[in-house]
């Protein structure tokens, strides 16, 4: 097998970029689906009585994103590992270890599904439930902030050749191609 690509987004972008443009289009993110939402909506009173919950459920918001990560590989029977590590007291670090290549679809899945299960169903229930739209609002923005790298991964990935496979390094990803797909 040939390496068709390395990615590392850290090394080529810098953790301090990215976290900067993830903020960015986490902000653009909310401006674009509540300023509408509020003018769609605007005789609606916004209802505060699940603060608390909401509060929770933001600090879910990233297990959830890393979890819809290694549904689609759990879904079709690869065996994945998520590790928790406490390097601070205050919020542990999950990581997802794959032992194994995956096909290019199965990653390209891997990379839409916090999308698909997190954002689109918080987008529907905003329109459904106009009266927690800032709640919901907040939510799907700052899953679409988290999706930022996801979707320069997807990019990358799907000019990739048709049959590559995806195998995972420490820091990093490979496409990889058999030479007689070249």
């Amino acid at each position: 097998m040939n390496c068709w690509k390395t990615i590392d987004l850290s090394h080529d972008h810098g953790n301090q970029r990215l976290m900067v443009v993830s903020l960015l289009v986490m902000l653009a993110a909310f401006i674009m689906i509540y300023v509408p939402l509020s003018i769609i909506y605007d005789s609606i009173d916004l209802n505060d009585d699940y603060l608390y919950l909401f509060i929770i459920c933001l600090f879910l918001i990233l297990p959830m994103h890393l979890i819809c990560h290694a549904l689609p590989a759990w879904i079709m029977g690869q065996r994945i590992k998520i590790k928790i590590s406490f390097k601070s007291v205050i919020f542990p670090i999950l990581k997802i270890e794959y032992n194994h290549s995956l096909s290019k679809n199965l990653k390209i899945g891997s990379f839409l599904a916090p999308t698909l299960l997190i954002t689109c169903p918080l987008l529907f229930y905003s329109i459904r439930y106009p009266q927690y739209m800032h709640y919901l609002s907040i939510g799907a923005a700052i899953n679409i902030g988290l999706s930022v790298t996801d979707i320069i991964y997807l990019m990358i990935l799907i000019k990739a050749p048709k049959k590559s496979i995806v195998e995972h390094t420490k820091y990093s990803f490979d496409i990889l191609i058999h030479p007689k797909n070249n």
